[in-house]
């Protein structure tokens, strides 16, 4: 009968208290090693020294890849994740038939770096002729699932070719839209493209002639009830563009008068929206970001947000310049850029609602961060709104919002006067130059030269990038135009 026996029963309890310390510091030292290994913390198996990891995912497209650290064979296929060292690499990703991908970086102990994006190029360009004209078309552009390439057939702009991009078999389609939609100019005509609904199915185009220009929305599927939208409004127009990306809604610009109006075909209402505009940027029904003389010292121009119905003083540049905006969300953030073509700087700021609901009417907004670029040309962000793109000819600045980097770099390409390198996806920009498509990631590396394309016509994509289209010289027979196509995945 141990259990009466007083230093027994005392003995026991000591057992007892040491293992629960035993098993309380095994606890307690598990904690802090899984703690460690979460941020990283590791032993080196060579040294014994304590050292840090980071994480880095690669993937690659349109097939994987050998990865290389620091060139050496890592014996690893990409869509994977590697655990390493704090420290600097390159990751070099090489396929047989495709040019190699590079990139160098500095991976910080702990951190995670995602090397995702990576588009592998073949060596060899295989490109055929999708569809022969006699001269080139005079305007071609694809919807924005990259699912429609809509072709306009030479000799005018009434009659169109439609490519579905999903089946290479399918052969195009011909449409006619009402031929007295547009005005018969008597001398040259050109359109452009101003921008799709987010149906796919309507485009708004601009209409150019000797004397004059108009607005044209285009419907694809039903091509009878393309309409004249100048005519429609039966107001001056400078510019049109679709609100909240709607086929039947528009804000309506007149320079002489700086009015921006907005427009509802339904209602056939067209309502003053605001007033002394000089240029402007729009998100979604009721967000604009303008710039404006209305109420401004002498020799200045003010930058205001409108936003729920409410004007928004941010900041005051000086008159005779250009102001370079744009506005959109990543992550549920707001992201405004301001760029005055005379000021050397790109000014970025992050949620100003916020800010400017509750400040003082005269307060001067803090930009969030700040880009250095000589005479800003252009403002852009990605396809994925990660990246905002401020171009002055061949020099790019670009901020990464997701790492909060910055990247300066000239190109040296020959970009011409006025022509702006647009975003081929989340992480590349591109650009027709020589004649041929050159394509290069959002801080200017990795530059390939694609295949050829008539200056003036962007290149369109299928939807997994597996091909290229572009209206280029016939591959044929190359006194001819065409809609040609290259394959991207090597077959």
């Amino acid at each position: 009968m141990d259990f009466l026996d007083p230093d027994k029963k005392r003995a026991h309890r000591r057992r007892l208290m040491l293992g629960y310390i035993l098993v309380g510091i095994a606890i307690a030292l598990a904690s802090i090693i899984l703690l460690f290994q979460s941020y990283g913390y590791d032993l080196d198996r060579k040294t014994g020294k304590l050292i840090q990891n980071g994480l880095v995912f690669v993937s690659a497209h349109p097939e994987s890849a050998e990865i290389y650290v620091n060139g050496n064979d890592n014996k690893t296929s990409t869509d994977t994740k590697l655990t390493i060292p704090a420290g600097q690499y390159t990751i070099d990703l090489k396929r047989p038939g495709y040019h190699d991908w590079k990139r160098t970086f500095t991976l910080d102990g702990g951190s995670v770096v995602r090397l995702a994006y990576p588009v592998l190029f073949p060596t060899k360009l295989v490109t055929a002729d999708v569809q022969q004209y006699a001269t080139s078309p005079g305007f071609a552009s694809e919807s924005p699932d990259r699912h429609w390439l809509v072709v306009a057939q030479p000799g005018g702009y009434t009659k169109y070719d439609i490519y579905d991009l999903t089946n290479q078999k399918q052969a195009s389609t011909a449409i006619t839209i009402p031929s007295d939609i547009l005005t018969t100019p008597p001398g040259a005509q050109s359109l452009s493209l101003v921008e799709w609904s987010t149906d796919n199915r309507h485009l708004l185009v601009k209409h150019d002639y000797a004397g004059g220009s108009e607005f044209v929305m285009i419907d694809r599927e039903t091509p009878t009830a393309s309409f004249n939208v100048t005519k429609t409004i039966a107001s001056p127009a400078t510019a049109v563009t679709l609100r909240d990306k709607r086929y039947d809604q528009y804000y309506v610009y007149n320079a002489t008068t700086q009015s921006l109006q907005t427009y509802d075909v339904k209602t056939k209402q067209l309502a003053p929206f605001l007033e002394k505009v000089l240029s402007y940027k729009t998100y979604g029904s009721s967000t604009v970001l303008y710039a404006t003389d209305d109420n401004s010292a002498p020799g200045k121009v003010a930058i205001k947000l409108w936003d729920g119905g409410s004007s928004y003083f941010m900041r005051s540049f000086a008159s005779g310049s250009e102001y370079h905006l744009d506005l959109t969300q990543f992550n549920n953030d707001w992201y405004m850029v301001v760029a005055p073509s005379n000021e050397g700087h790109a000014y970025i700021y992050k949620n100003p609602q916020n800010v400017l609901k509750d400040s003082d009417p005269k307060t001067v907004l803090i930009p969030f961060t700040v880009l250095k670029i000589d005479n800003p040309q252009f403002v852009s962000f990605s396809e994925i709104a990660r990246f905002i793109a401020v171009q002055s000819g061949p020099k790019f600045a670009v901020y990464d919002i997701e790492t909060d980097r910055r990247y300066y770099y000239d190109s040296k390409l020959a970009f011409a006067p006025g022509q702006q390198a647009t975003w081929m996806d989340g992480h590349r920009l591109l650009a027709v130059l020589g004649g041929k498509t050159v394509v290069f990631d959002y801080d200017g590396i990795n530059m390939q030269t694609l295949a050829a394309s008539y200056q003036g016509f962007l290149p369109f994509f299928d939807r997994d990038y597996y091909e290229l289209y572009d209206v280029a010289p016939s591959v044929t027979d190359p006194a001819k135009a065409a809609v040609i196509r290259t394959d991207l995945k090597v077959k």
